[in-house]
């Protein structure tokens, strides 16, 4: 009786394991085509349910309403924001388009600073994604400036380092000081002068604070470095 019972078991369970991929197949269709729906509700749960499915079709799904101009920008900003969160340089490839075109963002600072932080990913390291938020260290808008310099700071391209060195005079704390951070997280030595004259001569306390802390960390690095050659 109990292996009668055991039988039906697992073959409730192969029941609902067969048809698993057409079932998540025809779940995506079904929220691709909520993204067309006139409910913004709808279409947001929808990016929020093919953000969570994370596959190809998915992300084909999210990248193509983000740039769609027509889309409500709350809409396409939580698309970003996802899409940021998928290891993939394709995705980042398109996220640069993104942010680098005024059609698609409609300088749109909350759009232009969400995109900032989803590039920045470690794998970026040497794509058109540093030479991006590179730009935007001009940028007019001091929100999308941190963002740039906190992505550039997580990616660790060393090409960023001479374009960092000069915002370090920026009269902004926020923007000094997030500097300062991402030249420690990206780690290269020839930022060391820069960060002992802050160090010596700044003011703010809280700045020369992490530029002790970030020349410690930059030292102890370059020990190890030159430990292990």
């Amino acid at each position: 009786m109990k292996f009668k019972y055991l039988k039906l078991i697992l073959l409730f369970i192969a029941s609902l394991i067969i048809p698993w991929g057409k079932t998540i197949a025809g779940d995506i269709d079904h929220l691709v085509e909520n993204l067309q729906s006139s409910d913004r509700q709808t279409r947001l749960l929808a990016v929020e349910e093919l953000g969570r499915i994370g596959d190809g079709k998915a992300v084909d799904a999210l990248l193509n309403l983000v740039i769609t101009k027509a889309e409500d920008w709350r809409i396409k900003i939580r698309a970003v924001r996802l899409l940021g969160e998928i290891a993939d340089p394709g995705v980042s490839e398109v996220l640069v388009r993104v942010f680098n075109d005024p059609f698609l963002n409609e300088e749109c600072p909350a759009m232009k600073w969400n995109t900032a932080i989803a590039l920045g990913k470690d794998f970026n390291k040497g794509s058109r994604a540093v030479d991006s938020l590179i730009d935007a260290l001009n940028y007019n808008n001091l929100l999308v400036r941190e963002a740039a310099i906190q992505s550039l700071g997580k990616i660790g391209d060393s090409r960023a380092v001479p374009f960092l060195i000069p915002v370090l005079n920026d009269k902004s704390f926020a923007i000094k000081f997030g500097t300062i951070k991402a030249l420690g997280n990206i780690g290269d030595p020839q930022a060391i002068p820069f960060l002992k004259q802050i160090a010596k001569n700044d003011n703010d306390p809280y700045i020369k604070g992490e530029a002790l802390s970030v020349l410690e960390k930059i030292s102890s690095r370059e020990k190890v470095i030159g430990y292990k050659n």
